[in-house]
């Protein structure tokens, strides 16, 4: 017969599931409420409720947003300190960078927001020698098979332009 969860038994169930959620350690969550890091892995990973996660989703998703909402205020607000600086009474080409280089910052963020800036290195493969010596033993190999080989010649070639 099946163990009965302990978590699922537990008087605090709630406060623990909450806790599951909002991502705190298993150990941090055992201890403060007396069970094991075990029993709060095998809690969270087969009874924890669907819908608790999906409201975590959605928290996490409306907090994104209203970040996005921010910063195209501040951005806007960047923009008219810009304007102002160029074409006011005053002109002032030190505040005018100023507000460039914020604008500069804002938009990378913005980018970094939205999943369309990337951090991470990349590396052009195509043209790794490694590549080109792959690719001349591809289209050898496939010498007594002309069909094939301009296919795959032309698979190729769409993948490097």
């Amino acid at each position: 017969m099946p163990r009965t969860c302990t978590v699922c038994s537990h008087a605090e169930r709630q406060a623990i599931d909450i806790a599951l959620v909002a991502g705190e350690p298993y150990r941090s969550i055992a201890k403060r409420f007396a069970t094991s890091p075990e029993a709060m892995w095998r809690h969270k990973e087969t009874h924890l409720p669907t819908h608790l996660s999906r409201a975590e989703e959605a928290r996490e998703a409306t907090q994104a947003d209203s970040l996005l909402d921010q910063l195209l205020h501040l951005n806007r607000e960047t923009m008219a300190i810009l304007k102002e600086a160029r074409e006011g009474e005053t002109k002032d080409n030190e505040i005018a960078l100023k507000a460039i280089g914020r604008a500069e910052k804002q938009i990378e963020l913005q980018a970094r927001l939205l999943g369309e800036l990337k951090d991470t290195a990349t590396v052009n493969v195509l043209i790794l020698p490694e590549w080109q010596q792959l690719r001349t033993i591809v289209l050898d190999a496939l010498a007594d098979h002309p069909q094939a080989r301009t296919a795959v010649a032309e698979a190729l070639r769409r993948i490097s332009t």
